[in-house]
């Protein structure tokens, strides 16, 4: 499982890939506020750490996989060594469009509880 094109050897070098869509900063914003808009209807507000973790895809340090979801949400069902280890965090690194983001998250905060069909 390890070495299989699915899930890279976790020992190798992380080499973040993208789709063909998903190859600048803005493709990537709008690929990344796609999917947290996805999850409105559902109430489901992304965590900050999650919240980072988009930040650093639009920036192109990681891509957008299940497997980074899985290390936050899920540790025991994606074990160490089936996860790729992220690339440290740079120190001082501004990430673009943090100020949308942050807007992005405020308005996923402020949106009234969901209701069920009947109200």
């Amino acid at each position: 499982m390890g070495n299989s094109p699915e899930m890279p050897d976790s020992r190798s070098p992380y080499v973040p890939q993208f789709h063909e869509e998903e190859q600048t900063p803005a493709q990537q914003w709008d690929a990344a506020r796609e999917a947290i808009c996805a999850g409105a209807s559902d109430r489901a507000v992304p965590s900050p750490e999650l919240a980072q973790l988009q930040l650093r895809y639009v920036a192109g340090e990681i891509d957008q996989v299940q497997e980074e979801l899985m290390r936050w949400y899920w540790p025991d069902v994606a074990p160490a060594a089936d996860v790729r280890p992220l690339p440290p965090k740079q120190p001082g690194r501004v990430y673009p469009y943090v100020a949308e983001m942050a807007a992005l998250m405020q308005g996923m905060n402020e949106l009234p509880p969901t209701c069920p069909i009947s109200c």
